[in-house]
């Protein structure tokens, strides 16, 4: 690009057009930031991040930062160690000293006034970390192919200043497009140029770089996108957004027809060799979500994605438009957490799954078993931990390992909050109409005070429950949410028919033979296998045939790795039928204590199990059961 435009230059130096693209691309001191990437540009999987520095910035010091964390991770992610050869210049591209104070801060200090810097930034997916980072939320390059990047991992900000506007340009191959929810706002043939009005908008619009492959449509008021990259080209954006649809759809209605962003992009990147962190998921945006998948076909992931996208895109209610100052007001370097995680995490977790349930994308069975299904993966968790109290201490070590349980016991407080309030108000009143009036009164631009959060929720009931005694809301959060106590299954659901059993038999199918139950270790090669049998079901011993110290390589026909395995498996179960075959290929020992490799096969088959945490339809439910039951899982007319 730089050849073409020095011979364009010397062409065209005298004509208007060649004096606007000039000013364009040819950047002045401003009262905004001027970051510049070129994606041609890549060398040992590192970019060069070029940065006009605003205006305001000046003193005998200033400090730059990379930020620490961002929203949406609740860890520590420090992603200044991603970057290297931070050089700066004032105007006349005279260096200035330079002092790296720690991972993610650079002091710069001189005479002169800080006009540019320079600096490389590695791709986090590739780099060799003790801790990777969870991939949705950094970045990887590959040249020629697709750039995943999280503006958080590529561009910092000057102490004091992430309120500035922020431009980036990017230098892109011209047959490559950008899915984000950033508007373009200039740019040619194989730029573009974008820009947001802080570090915490920039932070929050990840961009894909890709051939095109993109699918729109639009939902009320606002403009759908999903983008995909799928190498092998295994699965497009329009067969992925047949499966988004009409969960998004559904969604719509049960928001009240009411949306509160112009455009959401759905950004998708399918791997068919796994990820460095092991696992596969989504991080969400105010307008997007970045979702890191295994490279299957539609058919084998549509689920998935469309169970991710539910939780993703209910995200846009809270923590988007009901959120405390500690998310409003997000400090990227040194977080203060908030309490209510449980709020933004378990109930958008609990409301994915219910508004299937209303709008008939599931039935009330499987419901049933997906709240079965958290109880038993909640009870791994420190139970009479009180979820307000590892929310606020999450990145602390003692509380980080606690931090999962928010889509499990967080999402399960909210369908029993929700029975509650329907309980309390015979239907009238439940957890989407309590939304409603919370994003009313607050939204995007007015956060409430963590504390005075429970006591804010109990005042909006007030008026919704109709009623001026909310005790028994009250005793529900100083219980369950702020205190560690149990949640009461039968005394929430019994009212709806429904009945809660900590242990029942079942005949169902076992699609992994029971090695989730902790039958599975890792060696110090990586590998898994079978280190306590006596966990495995009858499939698992039987039909699969496993036996003590087989080490698992692959899984119908799939690498079974610390990079890949949570992709097969969650992908397998999604999509497991009875009579289904499945072949495993494993390592066991010989007599000789040499290891050998077998291929174990069978058919899916159903076998009675003694489950724990069992949710069930009472058998002969009563009028009033069945009438508060449709009240809570039918949609109403419309």
């Amino acid at each position: 690009m730089k050849q073409w435009f020095t011979m364009f230059t010397a062409l065209c130096a005298c004509l208007p057009l060649w004096q606007t693209l000039h000013a364009q691309f040819a950047p002045n001191e401003a009262e905004h930031y001027q970051y510049h990437v070129s994606l041609a540009e890549t060398a040992d999987d590192m970019l060069t991040v070029e940065m006009i520095a605003p205006l305001a910035v000046s003193g005998e010091e200033v400090i730059f930062h990379m930020p620490a964390t961002v929203p949406g991770t609740y860890e520590i992610l420090n992603f200044g160690q991603f970057v290297q050869d931070l050089k700066a210049f004032d105007k006349k591209m005279r260096p200035l000293a330079v002092e790296r104070k720690d991972q993610n801060t650079w002091s710069i200090k001189g005479d002169k006034k800080v006009y540019k810097i320079t600096y490389r930034v590695e791709d986090t997916w590739d780099a060799k970390t003790k801790k990777p980072v969870f991939e949705p939320a950094g970045s990887s390059f590959e040249l020629g192919k697709c750039f995943v990047i999280n503006q958080n991992a590529l561009f910092g900000f000057f102490k004091g200043h992430e309120e500035v506007p922020f431009e980036v340009s990017f230098d892109r191959p011209a047959n490559f497009y950008g899915a984000t929810a950033l508007v373009r706002k200039g740019g040619d043939f194989d730029t573009d140029i974008y820009r947001a009005e802080s570090y915490r908008e920039l932070a929050d619009a990840p961009l894909m770089y890709s051939l095109p492959d993109t699918a729109m449509y639009r939902l009320g008021p606002s403009d759908i996108i999903v983008s995909v990259y799928s190498p092998n080209q295994k699965v497009t954006a329009k067969q992925l957004g047949k499966y988004i649809r009409p969960t998004l759809e559904a969604q719509f209605k049960y928001l009240g027809q009411i949306l509160p962003v112009k455009k959401y992009a759905f950004i998708i990147y399918l791997s068919p060799t796994g990820y460095p962190s092991g696992v596969i998921g989504a991080l969400e945006h105010a307008r997007s979500s970045l979702f890191c998948l295994a490279e299957e076909s539609a058919e084998k992931i549509g689920k998935q994605v469309a169970d991710i996208a539910a939780h993703e895109f209910f995200h846009i209610v809270t923590p988007l438009h009901i959120h405390s100052q500690e998310i409003h007001h997000f400090d990227f370097m040194k977080p203060k957490m908030s309490k209510h995680l449980w709020f933004y995490e378990g109930v958008v977790e609990y409301m994915s799954q219910h508004v299937q349930v209303q709008y008939q994308l599931m039935t009330e069975e499987d419901f049933l078993v997906v709240l079965g299904d958290k109880v038993r993966i909640a009870a791994r968790y420190k139970e009479a931990l009180p979820i307000t109290e590892m929310s606020a201490n999450c990145l602390d070590d003692a509380y980080s390992k606690q931090y999962d349980n928010v889509y499990y016991k967080g999402a399960l407080i909210g369908a029993c909050l929700e029975a509650r309030l329907l309980q309390l108000t015979n239907g009238r009143y439940g957890l989407q109409d309590l939304m409603k009036e919370l994003a009313q009164t607050y939204g995007a631009d007015t956060p409430f005070e963590d504390d005075k959060f429970i006591n804010i929720v109990l005042e909006t009931c007030k008026t919704g429950l109709e009623i001026p005694n909310v005790t028994p809301l009250k005793e529900f959060f100083d219980k369950h949410v702020t205190g560690g106590e149990r949640l009461l299954y039968n005394e929430y659901l019994n009212p709806f028919g429904i009945e809660y059993h900590e242990e029942a038999k079942l005949k169902e199918l076992s699609p992994l033979g029971g090695i989730e139950n902790g039958a599975l270790k890792s060696d110090t090669l990586d590998r898994f296998y079978i280190n306590k049998a006596e966990r495995l079901d009858e499939f698992g011993k039987n039909d699969i045939g496993f036996q003590q110290g087989d080490v698992i390589m692959e899984w119908n026909g799939k690498p079974f790795t610390v990079k890949t395995v949570s992709a097969i498996l969650l992908t397998y179960i999604d999509n497991a039928k009875e009579n289904d075959p499945l072949e495993v290929k494993v390592l066991r020992k010989n007599a000789q204590g040499k290891e050998e490799s077998k291929t174990l096969t069978t058919k899916m088959r159903k076998i009675e199990v003694t489950k724990k945490h069992v949710f069930k339809f009472v058998d002969n439910p009563t009028a009033d059961q069945i009438r508060l039951r449709n009240t809570w899982l039918k949609a109403p007319a419309e």
